[in-house]
């Protein structure tokens, strides 16, 4: 594909490295699908002459109107939502490709990412959560939506601090990927006005997992300690 000028853009060369073996192959459908559509976007803003962050930051403003449209709590609300947010989630995986393949990374930029990411993970699941509500008025469903919303939270924290725990600055972009698919889901479970069964993954899946990485990272992978100096 060619890009500003005529030049050659890399698809394969903007994207992070390849996922780990270990990880359910479904995960490979964030670069099956998302990430061809994204590189359309990589490509206008070539021409555009955007910056990575410009993506970001139009991305965050997509996330935002997404969750907004939830509050409306009737399907068509929801499927408008999820035609935002899967918006949001292609600018999101645009931004970086632009950056690794026009040169442009930088730390603010990956950690600007990082940041509205979460701010956009909160207001979207805090949204749908609500919008669930509004339109079914399950008070207990929406009470352990909220937990699941929490935990889920705290796994991404959890899953962060391991990182920085390890001195990992770089990765395989296995959470970009979960996320792309995540969001994806949304907007599938919000077209077949099903947002009860997503909702329902969201209770179930955090708490197993942070149990998991607890048990990982202080008791399977805790490194040893040296003993203190004598006296």
């Amino acid at each position: 594909m060619t890009g500003r000028g005529g030049e050659d853009f890399d698809f394969e060369g903007s994207l992070k490295p390849r996922l780990p073996a270990h990880l359910p192959k479904i995960v490979q459908l964030d670069r099956l699908i998302n990430r061809p559509i994204a590189s359309l976007i990589v490509l206008a803003a070539l021409r555009l002459r955007l910056r990575p962050n410009h993506l970001t930051v139009s991305a965050f403003v997509l996330g935002l109107v997404g969750a907004g449209f939830f509050l409306g709590g009737t399907a068509r609300s929801f499927v408008a939502a999820g035609l935002f947010i899967y918006a949001s989630t292609l600018l999101d995986g645009a931004d970086g490709m632009l950056a690794r393949s026009s040169g442009m990374c930088t730390r603010f930029g990956a950690y600007l990412d990082l940041y509205l990411d979460r701010i956009t993970d909160f207001c979207v699941l805090g949204g749908m959560a609500t919008g669930y509500y509004l339109q079914s008025g399950r008070l207990g469903f929406y009470i352990a939506s909220l937990f699941g919303l929490g935990a889920y939270m705290l796994q991404v924290l959890q899953y962060y601090l391991e990182r920085e725990y390890r001195g990992i600055r770089s990765g395989s972009g296995a959470s970009g990927d979960f996320r792309g698919l995540v969001y994806l889901g949304i907007l599938v479970f919000a077209l077949l006005n099903r947002l009860d069964l997503l909702i329902a993954v969201l209770i179930c899946v955090p708490v197993p997992n942070m149990i998991y990485r607890f048990i990982r990272f202080w008791i399977i992978q805790r490194p040893a300690e040296s003993d203190p100096p004598a006296a």
